[in-house]
């Protein structure tokens, strides 16, 4: 009895299966494109920052103004093309094509590696002015800074440096127009005695290099009034 019941449910399950059959599958593979429409077809903006990126320039040349760090992009697209996205996306700027002095570069899709299906609505900022200049050597005079007051009754006679000029490398631009580097600052609050230091240099900017000699010797002179 058990199995003649057993055998009318598994014929009757084997009877709806086939029973439009074809109709069923069309509907299921319908309902999955059109699932996957909604979930990944769907367009959305999204806002992110790209870097920007000088290759290939040739040596000896060099930057020599300041570029922005990030640039503004805000990219539509499915949700399925947007997840191919790099993180952060870099526009790459050919350096053989800025030997000219003075450059302004218009951004766009072109300087980018976006996957298929993403569009650009805005970059911001789009205009990007570069100055490309040969990179040159030059010995700079090294200034010590000081700052605070002596110990009452003291009187600063001297600060000497060694050495005295340091080697510099970078952008003709920036570094035939230099006439110091500074030391970081030496604070003198309360001393009373003579003193030597071992001082740091400060950078100008960080498209300058300082070669060899990034620290210096200062001796100070400190005499009584009295």
């Amino acid at each position: 009895m058990d199995k003649s019941i057993n055998k009318n449910i598994k014929n009757n399950l084997k009877n709806l299966i086939k029973k439009n059959f074809w109709l069923k599958l069309f509907s299921l593979i319908f309902a999955v494109i059109i699932w996957g429409y909604v979930v990944g077809g769907t367009k959305q903006d999204i806002v992110c920052t790209a870097g920007l990126a000088i290759e290939h320039l040739p040596g000896g040349f060099a930057v020599s103004n300041n570029l922005p760090k990030k640039i503004r992009l805000k990219l539509r697209g499915s949700r399925i093309a947007l997840t191919k996205l790099n993180k952060k996306p870099v526009f790459k700027i050919n350096g053989y094509s800025l030997l000219a002095k003075k450059n302004t570069i218009i951004l766009s899709g072109s300087y980018l590696n976006l996957p298929d299906g993403v569009k650009i609505i805005s970059i911001r900022p789009d205009i990007i002015p570069i100055i490309i200049s040969r990179v040159i050597t030059r010995y700079i005079k090294v200034l010590p800074v000081t700052t605070g007051n002596l110990q009452k009754g003291y009187y600063l006679k001297a600060v000497s440096v060694f050495p005295q000029y340091v080697s510099v490398k970078g952008p003709k631009d920036i570094v035939g127009n230099l006439s110091v580097i500074t030391t970081k600052d030496i604070n003198l609050n309360g001393l009373n005695k003579n003193k030597l230091l071992t001082v740091s240099l400060r950078k100008p900017t960080k498209l300058v290099k300082i070669l060899n000699n990034k620290k210096v010797n200062i001796s100070i002179i400190i005499l009584n009034q009295k």
